[in-house]
């Protein structure tokens, strides 16, 4: 009977334990695997920590600040429907849910783990350190679509489509929150330091996105396929800040999109896939991320970073501030500042203004990396890092011979804004001109701060020779850069930050890195399918004015027709 009745009290002491859920990138109640846990076990104490040193990171911009704040809110709204509340503490996470854990009636942590920025990773390894010399515990969820798991990029896609598959996470009923647990107050911008910069900041939280998400389908899907790479047409879904946040789950947006795929409508069709391919892709991202943390600090391979880039600081502000001559960058520059890149800068455009600094200037991708962090509402560290380095022909892929540089001249205008309407909205001055005249005005704008096919050129034999160091190699790890030792960002001496984090020494990651240097033969193939073409794409060139103002049939063709 002792040793039933001490089951009995066990049973009921896990039934009622209380549990901190951490929230951090996951800022939704729904598809949310450490909270339908933790409600199951009994009492939640659902957790946001206002970290300083993520709040002052260098690539930290005050609309994404202010964004997060109204998922916040919209997380707290949702969670006091089901009887519970979001409490807000403000500090080190290392010092602050080791003592909350110890002062409520929790035995312990739940909380996914994170692989965005190196900065997580080192305070996730120390708070794993705090709470075991403390004797406390946590438990570490996986995100969807993340593994530690070293497999080959095929295998990751199809094992993405079977996470995307699996049922979504239930929604609790009703969360308990325990009674006499104080929250901080709510803050604006100016208590976190931060100033608001007049973009206009989207309506935050779950039923945000879902709407967002129903509008796309009921409104874009018979034109995305097609128009995507058009900014004038607005027909992005506008999820990406959502997804940044968590406040939707990539995997209910391919259940909600997935009937659509399967539609009569051809242009329906391949919009839903076209848009589960990006989810897929974002994935990808964060998941090399899992693996080579330094790619948020480096270019993947040693040669390009080795060999130095170019600088001019009155060039690089000139193309910061929409001054370099060319009307679809200087469009796209002053689009991201006055919006945060949100619902009007699309990928296409995106790209083109990458392309401009990195292979056009010169310049290390990491300034641009930079700038955009400090702007974007959407941004997101692997992706915007990974894409800026992509687009600088630094890192994808390593066996293609060839480099995408966009003409950023009136092959742009024609291709991507054909009608003119994004450079007209955004350079209103040149509102006047037809079209066709778009890509190269009159000297009354300002003069072009470089000579494009000169630069083109050079950029092309610069890359060509880097590249022949490892183009054709099997093993690409002897290629590859390796984690600095020092782990400080990017970008932290231009700008006022706080990184006193990196300064502490020796420091562990959690996830950890990947010991790229102890991969057997079969491994290092697999990760070198992470940086390979798994498609055969030759790069077009720009056919004449008439035909590219006619609407492409393929993607493809959108994107890679602006080589000249």
């Amino acid at each position: 009977m002792a040793l039933v009745h001490r089951i009995l009290t066990l049973f009921w002491l896990e039934f009622m334990a209380g549990t901190v859920v951490w929230f951090r990138r996951d800022l939704r109640i729904s598809d949310h695997a450490p909270l339908e846990r933790a409600a199951r076990r009994g009492q939640v104490i659902p957790v946001f920590v206002l970290d300083p040193a993520l709040l002052h990171h260098p690539e930290t911009g005050s609309a994404r600040v202010a964004f997060m704040l109204r998922c916040l809110q919209a997380l707290d709204q949702d969670l006091q429907e089901r009887g519970g509340r979001l409490i807000l503490r403000y500090g080190d996470p290392v010092t602050l849910l080791p003592e909350l854990v110890k002062s409520t009636p929790a035995d312990g942590i739940y909380a996914y783990t994170d692989c965005e920025r190196i900065y997580g990773r080192v305070r996730d390894a120390r708070l794993n350190q705090a709470l075991a010399e403390q004797g406390l515990r946590i438990r570490w969820f996986e995100p969807v679509a993340s593994s530690a798991e070293l497999m080959a990029y095929p295998q990751y896609r199809r094992w993405w489509f079977e996470q995307m598959r699996e049922p979504l996470i239930a929604t609790p009923c009703q969360i308990q929150v325990p009674d006499g647990i104080a929250s901080q107050p709510w803050p604006d911008l100016t208590s976190l330091g931060h100033q608001p910069d007049g973009k206009g900041i989207p309506v935050g939280g779950t039923a945000a996105a879902r709407e967002l998400l129903q509008s796309f389908m009921a409104t874009k899907t018979q034109r995305y396929y097609w128009q995507l790479s058009y900014p004038g047409a607005e027909a992005t879904s506008g999820l990406s800040p959502y997804l940044k946040f968590g406040a939707i789950s990539s995997r209910e947006c391919v259940q909600t999109l997935d009937p659509l795929t399967r539609s009569l409508d051809a242009r329906i069709q391949r919009s839903a896939q076209q848009l589960i391919a990006r989810l897929r892709w974002a994935s990808g991202f964060g998941q090399r991320f899992r693996y080579l943390p330094q790619l948020e600090l480096r270019s993947l391979y040693t040669v390009f970073d080795q060999e130095g880039w170019d600088f001019d600081p009155k060039l690089y502000g000139a193309w910061q501030q929409g001054q370099t001559g060319f009307p679809i960058v200087d469009a796209a520059a002053r689009c991201l500042q006055a919006t945060g890149g949100w619902g009007s800068l699309n990928f296409r455009i995106r790209a083109i203004y990458a392309s401009f600094l990195s292979n056009l200037l010169g310049y290390d991708w990491r300034w641009g990396a930079l700038h955009f962090m400090r702007h974007l509402i959407d941004g997101d560290c692997p992706i915007d890092h990974y894409q800026w380095a992509m687009q600088a022909g630094v890192t994808h892929c390593v066996d293609k011979s060839w480099t995408r540089i966009y003409n950023p001249e009136q092959a742009a205008i024609d291709r991507c804004d054909p009608e003119g309407s994004f450079v007209k909205r955004w350079l209103p001055e040149l509102a006047h001109l037809p079209p066709d005249q778009l890509g190269s005005p009159s000297p009354s704008y300002r003069e072009p701060i470089l000579n494009y096919r000169q630069a083109r050129q050079c950029r092309v034999e610069q890359l060509q020779r880097q590249r022949q160091q490892f183009r054709t190699a099997a093993d690409v790890v002897p290629h590859l850069a390796q984690l600095p030792p020092d782990l400080t960002p990017f970008g932290a001496e231009w700008v006022s930050c706080n990184v006193a984090w990196a300064q502490q020494g020796s420091l562990e990651l959690f996830p950890t890195a990947l010991d790229v240097q102890s991969l057997d033969p079969a491994q290092r193939q697999a990760l070198r399918t992470w940086f390979v073409a798994h498609l055969d794409i030759t790069p077009r060139r720009t056919p004449s004015r008439q035909k590219s103002r006619s609407k492409p049939s393929e993607p493809e063709v959108l994107q890679l027709s602006l080589l000249d």
